[in-house]
């Protein structure tokens, strides 16, 4: 089978690229509106960019045209805090993603207790193993929507002890990850191994 993007409707590309860029980690994103209001929503166009600084992509399209409370938080404030999502948390995760008003907080919609950050306004999820608290580096429109592309330099990292190993470094396994596939579906980091890289 061969696709020519060309020649293909639109909802037969992002279908098929939805289930090809597998599986994809979860950041999800906290931001504080420039009316004090926190919000809270899962992206899986999400990478790493950059470690020196540390920087990292989200990938956030729009609503007919609209640009998303998330990116137009991180416009206002040039502020947020990502959080790994994680197995356990995947329901109220998807909670976060309801198209909901600027004005609704979506921690309370999903009944998640929030922490103070250190280096920014917006809040962290108490119970994420891991956040990212990070600043605005650059944004870019991107693609025929357009969409948004925002790069956040991360300025500090928060990790749950519980998930250190031995070395003090993070272990997926305890981290227990969500990742993102195709359509609703998602998955669990089951297995990991070590690959020896050649000389």
């Amino acid at each position: 089978m061969e696709l020519n993007i060309s020649e293909t409707e639109q909802k037969e590309i992002t279908s098929f690229f939805y289930r090809i860029l597998i599986p994809r980690p979860i950041a999800w994103v906290s931001t504080r509106s420039k009316n004090g209001v926190d919000n809270l929503a899962p992206f899986s166009f999400y990478g790493g960019v950059s470690a020196n600084p540390p920087i990292v992509s989200l990938g956030i399209g729009r609503r007919a045209g609209k640009q998303k409370d998330t990116t137009q938080n991180l416009l206002d404030t040039e502020e947020c805090v990502i959080h790994l999502a994680s197995v356990e948390l995947s329901e109220k995760m998807v909670k976060t993603s309801a198209e909901l008003p600027p004005e609704i907080d979506e921690f309370e919609i999903a009944g998640l207790e929030k922490s103070e950050s250190t280096d920014v306004k917006p809040s962290r999820l108490k119970d994420a193993k891991v956040a990212l608290e990070g600043k605005l580096y650059r944004h870019l429109e991107v693609g025929n929507g357009p969409g948004d592309m925002l790069l956040v330099e991360v300025v500090r990292i928060h990790i749950d002890d519980g998930i250190l190993d031995e070395r003090g470094r993070p272990d997926p396994s305890k981290l227990d990850p969500l990742g993102r596939l195709g359509g609703r579906q998602y998955a669990s980091l089951t297995k990991a191994w070590e690959i020896i890289r050649p000389d």
